[in-house]
């Protein structure tokens, strides 16, 4: 057995002594070794053998190594010398008033003395003295940590017997987890909890998300195909009329499509696909399969529109009269969005104002003229040329509203927001819109045919 010293044996030498600076460290493990005994141990590995144990403890742990002969007395006062005179961190900041009743190793430490003999023969003698907050993990196992290399150090296995002294250390002494750690691991852990829940909650409100768009596109698919249906059956009962396939004008050439367009949508009755039909009856339509079922049921609606229109231009019935005011009116309304935008200030200026004022007098003219040949019921040939006059007159109106709006931009003039989405809504580019016939009879103009 090797003796142990203990704190109370020691005693004040005023020779000098040499104190073991930090050969080795890595992680919580330092490790101090005298020129003396540099050569009776090896330090690599020693930090080999006790990395893993060192790296499950909480602790750190001041291991210094001094060899006989020398001014110390004992492995105690080994560790005494490193906490007050050496390279590392383990005394505690406030020694000098409390090191005598509370001990000299600061939290989180561990310091261990270990002192060989100057022969082989002789007595290795091991002292450990932990920190303040660092306990026995049973009672006596102190005591275990110096016998711990025992068996090693009577073999002369100065290494191995200071690696199993330090191994020993680390399973009988625990210290808390540092506060800063524990404090970093629990906001850790808290931050990784707000994590998941705000994962969880993204990903809930994603599906409900999800959920809710599938059943708005439901939803709207159903009155795509119900308006589908709708207009196929208005279709049906809305023939056109024969139109002469020999007029080169575009009027015609429109009329003439018109016709086409509805016998080969009643011959496909709607084009529909399986796939989509399937997809709403099970009540899952994709957004790609929506966005098909909404573009056929806007096209079939147009298309039911372009048919009437087709039918009350080029028929005798009461009602055509209604269809070709309908076009006039929507013309001079053009014009007097024209008035209204040639009166903001500084648009006197403008260089198309001249070409307004003076369309604003013909197209006037015209149109009282249109208006009469309107009235008199003109037959399907004297129907496709008013029209087309018509069409010519709006083709016109278009190119000055287009002008002046370009116009007013470059030079800065600020148009009622209003008035210049009206402006806007003449033009071809805007689409067709059913209260605007011409604008609706432009998407089925043969190519080449439409302005």
């Amino acid at each position: 057995m090797y003796p142990s010293a203990s704190p109370n044996s020691e005693s004040e030498d005023d020779d000098t002594i040499l104190i073991p600076s930090v050969t080795s460290q890595e992680g919580k493990m330092y490790l101090a070794v005298t020129d003396t005994a540099i050569d009776d141990v090896d330090s690599q590995k020693i930090m080999d053998a006790v990395r893993e144990a060192v790296d499950g403890q909480n602790a750190k742990i001041l291991l210094g190594v001094d060899k006989k002969p020398n001014n110390l007395k004992g492995a105690s006062q080994l560790v005494r010398g490193m906490l007050m005179f050496g390279d590392s961190d383990a005394l505690s900041d406030d020694w000098l008033e409390n090191g005598k009743t509370k001990g000299y190793v600061g939290e989180g430490w561990i310091a261990v003395g270990v002192m060989l003999p100057e022969s082989p023969d002789g007595q290795v003698e091991v002292f450990v003295d932990p920190g303040r907050n660092v306990r026995e993990t049973e009672t006596g196992s102190k005591d275990k940590i110096l016998d711990a290399g025992t068996k090693h150090f009577e073999a002369g296995d100065y290494t191995a017997g200071i690696s199993a002294v330090a191994i020993s250390t680390t399973e009988n002494l625990r210290a808390p987890l540092d506060k800063k750690i524990a404090m970093g691991i629990v906001f850790g852990v808290l931050l990784l909890i707000v994590a998941v829940l705000v994962f969880v909650g993204l990903r809930q409100k994603r599906r409900k998300d999800v959920q809710a768009a599938a059943k708005k596109r439901l939803k709207q698919a159903e009155g795509w195909e119900a308006s589908i249906q709708k207009d196929l059956n208005a279709l049906r009962r809305t023939p056109t009329t024969a139109v002469d396939t020999q007029a080169s004008n575009r009027s015609t050439r429109t009329l003439k499509e018109i016709q086409v367009q509805r016998e080969l949508a009643l011959a496909e009755n709607g084009a529909v696909g399986a796939d989509v039909q399937d997809a709403i009856v099970e009540g899952n339509i994709s957004e790609k399969q929506a966005r098909q079922l909404e573009g056929q049921a806007e096209h079939l609606g147009l298309l039911r529109r372009a048919v009437e229109l087709a039918r009350s231009l080029t028929g005798t019935a009461g009602n055509s009269v209604k269809s070709w005011n309908q076009i006039i009116e929507q013309h001079r309304g053009g014009l007097q969005l024209l008035v209204q935008l040639i009166d903001h200030d500084g648009a006197a200026g403008l260089q198309v104002v001249p070409q307004i004022r003076t369309a604003i007098v013909t197209h006037t003219d015209a149109l009282d003229q249109m208006h009469e040949r309107a009235k008199a019921k003109p037959g399907l040939q004297a129907a496709a040329q008013l029209l087309e006059d018509l069409w010519v007159l709006r083709d016109e109106l278009d190119s000055l509203i287009d002008l002046a709006l370009s116009q007013a931009e470059a030079a800065q003039i600020k148009v009622d927001a209003k008035l210049e989405e009206q402006l806007f809504a003449f033009l071809p580019r805007e689409g067709a819109k059913p209260n605007d016939p011409i604008s609706v009879l432009r998407v089925f103009a043969p190519v080449g045919g439409q302005k």
